[in-house]
């Protein structure tokens, strides 16, 4: 017998979508949502079907760390929050991607085996969800890789994942295209290890502290 394709819905980005995507991530589903940052696989965090499917999905091989979409009134339900970390998420919507160390209640499922979580919340619809929905949401790019598939539009994702995922977002063309810039919160001094939309200097009135390693200064 063969397996019948999954029913997938497309819709056009709106918090009216909140219940909806409550019900499917409450299931253990994986739905895609467009970020300023590129469109994202999305489960709730603490679901292990949920998160055991954005690995199928993403075809990962080797344990890896998933990525939290959250804001600062709830970031201690997943990660360790320090004083500089606080004042990045104070500029939430920003398009950084914090290092930080998770909470012990937080499923190895969702770390990779880590210590560390990516906190992220690029843009004002996934700052205005994760307000609206009650748990935590575990995240990862819908890109399987720069070379094979870089899911940076509504068109792309729905030709790549029509059958595979309940509900596809419409959000267009992504602002950026690319991840934020990746900041390390877990030592002592906060660190960019990898840049993105936002520079050193645009950094540098939030956290005056902030560094770059050695491959990166010139």
């Amino acid at each position: 017998m063969r397996q019948q394709k999954k029913l997938t819905v497309t819709a056009k980005k709106s918090l009216d979508l909140v219940p909806e995507i409550i019900r499917l991530l409450e299931a253990g589903e994986v739905i895609i949502l467009p970020t300023d940052h590129t469109y994202a696989f999305v489960a709730h965090a603490f679901n292990r079907e949920g998160l055991s499917k954005i690995r199928t999905l993403k075809q990962w091989d080797t344990p890896s760390p998933l990525g939290i979409f959250t804001i600062q009134e709830k970031a201690e339900e997943v990660v360790v929050v320090t004083p500089a970390s606080r004042r990045m998420m104070a500029e939430f919507p920003y398009p950084v991607t914090m290092i930080m160390r998770k909470q012990k209640q937080v499923l190895d499922e969702l770390t990779g085996g880590f210590k560390n979580l990516l906190i992220i919340c690029p843009d004002q619809f996934i700052y205005d969800l994760v307000e609206a929905v009650p748990f935590p949401m575990a995240c990862a790019s819908a890109s399987i890789s720069a070379e094979i598939v870089k899911v940076t539009t509504f068109d792309v994702a729905a030709s790549v994942y029509d059958g595979k995922v309940p509900l596809i977002v419409d959000g267009g063309r992504c602002k950026y295209g690319r991840s934020g810039t990746l900041v390390d919160f877990t030592v002592e001094v906060p660190t960019i290890l990898k840049y993105g939309p936002v520079s050193v200097d645009d950094l540098r009135p939030i956290l005056p502290e902030i560094i770059l390693p050695s491959h990166l200064m010139k």
